[in-house]
């Protein structure tokens, strides 16, 4: 990361409890990995992966509206939408390099994402 970020607003910290998943918690974790699913998927595709990253990571999932425990919602219908949705969600996690991961659509989500948080706040995540 390129500077600390203060502060999360209160819209991303009220949507992190909709939006993300944490299978396992590293509290003194070096970096974050968030990682966001394929089209179809939800955050449980991740629920694995802590134990083969160590405790030096800390996963953390994203959960799509219209998904798994958040079926009853309606989904979002642009890739605009979601990561417009997701820049304020994220932010606060950013007190620690963070890295981007994302599965098939979940890869173009995590580059619109970088890009926002790159021109709205001159931040870049450690690895995309």
């Amino acid at each position: 990361m390129s500077g600390t970020v203060r502060a999360p607003g209160l819209r991303g910290a009220l949507d992190a409890g909709r939006w993300l998943r944490r299978f396992q918690r590293n509290p003194d974790a070096q970096v974050r990995l968030v990682c966001l699913p394929h089209a179809g998927g939800g955050a449980s595709y991740f629920r694995d992966w802590p134990g083969a990253l160590g405790d030096r990571t800390d996963l953390i999932a994203v959960q799509y509206p219209g998904r798994q425990d958040r079926i009853a919602e309606e989904p979002l219908s642009s890739m605009d939408a979601m990561a417009d949705a997701l820049v304020p969600v994220l932010r606060p996690l950013l007190d620690r390099p963070v890295a981007l991961f994302g599965h098939s659509m979940g890869s173009a989500i995590a580059y619109e994402v970088a890009l926002r948080m790159e021109q709205r706040f001159g931040l870049r995540f450690s690895m995309l």
